[in-house]
């Protein structure tokens, strides 16, 4: 199990504030955040390459955040991949046994064996990198780790430099590839889409706190804050003022609700929304194609406007029922 306890650190005037969570053995984290939220700088100082200020890392019961960093046994593939151009790809990939002292014959014929393991990687051994798509040098970069005697994984952005023809197959190969690999694996996103489909964990930075750690499902239908809700969403947030008075919700008609009576922030996914017979009435005022089936709708009942995302050739009006309503009292939405 990986344990970081109250860690901080800080780098300039920004600093990571009490950053703690468990990993099981196998288990795989999505960091999710906005850029600048610490999310990288959070992988440095778990790889040793910024000192903490406070807190610690242990790794099977052992500290680990006073070793080198050549003795943490941590994979780190970076977001720019971080291969050498003057080697050709059979030494990329083959590069920790070179460090290990293998012959050059010896490290080909392994990083070959190794690439053919690695979605098709296995044809371009002889290749310069600079003459290899961006999905085979991602490929490169990740199988480089398998060599590694490592026990943990960390990757920044993996998916980033991918343009989206290939980015969702790529998504699935690289969670087939942690899988297979076993190891404690922690991976930064952007996206809450391609975090939720590689994490079984899911941890949410905003401005160097991790406001949100649990398992993926728990974390996305569960937010604990609106921007733990905003930053999960990838296609935005409905949010409305609302008065809760004996179930019953104003100014926005959700039916019968089981919330204590008082002033709250309401808030829900466009997907969250669904055509129910006998829920509130909604004008259609536009839509936008999302895909083939959907569209992503301007709704609106009694004044208010919400975003949905429904099936296409709908009419002009429609009944709408939100399946899964987020309640906030206390908070703004603008509270962090």
């Amino acid at each position: 199990m990986l344990v970081v306890e109250n860690l901080c650190a800080h780098i300039g005037e920004f600093r990571l504030q009490n950053i703690s969570f468990e990993l099981p053995e196998g288990g795989i984290l999505a960091l999710l955040g906005p850029s600048g939220s610490g999310k990288t700088f959070l992988l440095r100082c778990i790889a040793g390459f910024h000192r903490l200020d406070e807190g610690s890392i242990r790794l099977k019961s052992r500290r680990i955040d006073d070793l080198p960093v050549n003795s943490r046994k941590v994979g780190f593939v970076f977001q720019n991949y971080a291969l050498f151009p003057h080697l050709d790809s059979s030494l990329n990939l083959g590069f920790p046994l070179y460090i290990r002292g293998l012959r050059k014959k010896t490290i080909r014929r392994i990083a070959r064996e190794t690439s053919k393991d690695l979605n098709g990687l296995d044809i371009y051994m002889d290749r310069r990198i600079e003459e290899l798509p961006e999905g085979m040098k991602q490929l490169i970069a990740f199988g480089r780790e398998r060599l590694h005697e490592v026990e943990i994984l960390l990757l920044d952005e993996p998916l980033s430099q991918l343009d989206r023809k290939i980015h969702v197959e790529m998504r699935t190969l690289l969670k087939k590839f942690i899988k297979n690999m076993g190891k404690i694996t922690i991976v930064v996103f952007s996206d809450p889409e391609d975090a939720m489909a590689l994490g079984d964990h899911l941890g949410v930075m905003y401005e160097g706190r991790l406001i949100q750690v649990g398992k993926a499902k728990e974390v996305f239908n569960n937010p604990a804050t609106p921007i733990v809700m905003e930053l999960t969403s990838k296609l935005g947030v409905n949010t409305i003022k609302v008065h809760v008075v004996k179930g019953k919700c104003y100014p926005y008609d959700l039916g019968r609700v089981n919330v204590e009576d008082g002033d709250y922030i309401l808030m829900f996914r466009p997907e969250e929304v669904e055509i129910s017979p006998g829920g509130a009435r909604h004008r259609i005022l536009e839509c936008h194609f999302y895909d083939g089936i959907r569209m992503l709708c301007v709704c609106e009942s009694d004044g208010v406007r919400i975003n949905a995302l429904l099936p296409r050739n709908i009419g002009e009006e429609v009944e709408l029922r939100v399946k899964t309503p987020h309640f906030f009292r206390g908070v703004s939405t603008d509270s962090r």
